[in-house]
Order: structure tokens, then C-alpha cells, then sequence
């Protein structure tokens, strides 16, 4: 599960990795959203398969989903 002590911080690391490959503001948005939902109440790997197949659909690089992925990573917690 996604560690939320500091959601704060974690969506700010998102927006970051999306502005910096220069992400469109709407996908975005979208992404972070569901990513943060789905790595709070589903698990970290429903997170990433969400951001797995987002890519697949052309919305971003295939570097901006590897870095989101690594990102959950860190800032999961065992249950």
C-alpha cells in the first residue's frame, strides 16, 4: 500500500516527473488522481498496471511510467 503520511510530497514527486517530460496538464491531473487512489486502496501493483497501460495508450514515455513506477516503489509500505 501507498504510504499517505506525506501524500503531499508524493503528488508534488509526481507533477514533477510529468513536467519535466512535459506531460499535457489533463493527463496529469488524471494520472496523479488515479494513482493515488489506486496505490491507497487497491495496491501498489494495480498503481502500476494503471500506469503501465496508460503509456501503452501513447499518453507519455515509456521513461515517465518507469520513473513513476520507481516512485511507488519508494514510498510503498508492507501491510
Amino acid at each position: 500500500m501507498l504510504n499517505l503520511h506525506r501524500v503531499g510530497t508524493f503528488r508534488y514527486d509526481l507533477r514533477e516527473i510529468m513536467s519535466h517530460y512535459e506531460v499535457s496538464d489533463e493527463v496529469a491531473g488524471s494520472v496523479i488522481a488515479s494513482v493515488v487512489v489506486k496505490g491507497s486502496r487497491v495496491s501498489i501493483d494495480s498503481a502500476k498496471e494503471y500506469v503501465r497501460d496508460t503509456q501503452r495508450t501513447g499518453a507519455y514515455s515509456i521513461e515517465v511510467s518507469d520513473e513513476i513506477c520507481r516512485l511507488l516503489d519508494r514510498w510503498s509500505r508492507p501491510r
